[in-house]
């Protein structure tokens, strides 16, 4: 076959791949925030549902009861958000997750709010740069646009944990 005929399609071919990659690399970053905002969402859920049930300290218990109604209806947002953008968000917590909620379980009450707490400034934090990042640089679409709209009740969050750990 002469060379002049394989290149152009070599060209074609190679074009064709790339233009598939920079489709899918929005598709996979929306895939990956998605599951990782609803493996937070489930987590702030779960730990909250621990110390509503097991705390004793009222701040803290007043936070999780906060949490339980602000990341109860988050969570359906991202969901009906991934779901617009064509990606899945996980229906179960994560092994990390589920660990850490775990432990919380078991704390003994004298640590429990503390420990609570604790793990709410971490994930607030976490959280904050997550959807502070998706929302500037996501590829646009519903996910982005409800990044925005949570990321400033993850800032309120945030702020609210460090004054109750700070005590």
């Amino acid at each position: 076959m002469n060379i002049s005929k394989i290149a152009p399609i070599t060209i074609a071919a190679t074009l064709a791949g790339t233009a598939c990659l920079a489709a899918e690399r929005p598709k996979q970053a929306a895939q990956e925030f998605a599951t990782k905002a609803a493996s937070a969402n489930m987590f702030e859920i779960e730990a909250a549902k621990v110390e509503a049930a097991k705390g004793k300290d009222g701040p803290a218990k007043q936070f999780a009861a906060d949490m339980l109604k602000d990341h109860g209806k988050a969570g359906p947002e991202l969901e009906a958000a991934a779901k617009a953008d064509g990606v899945t968000v996980p229906t179960s917590i994560d092994a990390d997750s589920k660990k850490k909620v775990d432990a919380l379980a078991s704390a003994d009450s004298a640590n429990l709010d503390q420990a609570y707490l604790s793990t709410q400034l971490t994930a607030h934090q976490d959280a904050v740069k997550l959807f502070e990042q998706y929302s500037k640089s996501g590829p646009d679409g519903q996910l982005k646009n409800t990044a925005g709209k949570i990321l400033p009740d993850l800032r309120m969050h945030l702020v609210r944990v460090q004054g109750l750990t700070s005590k």
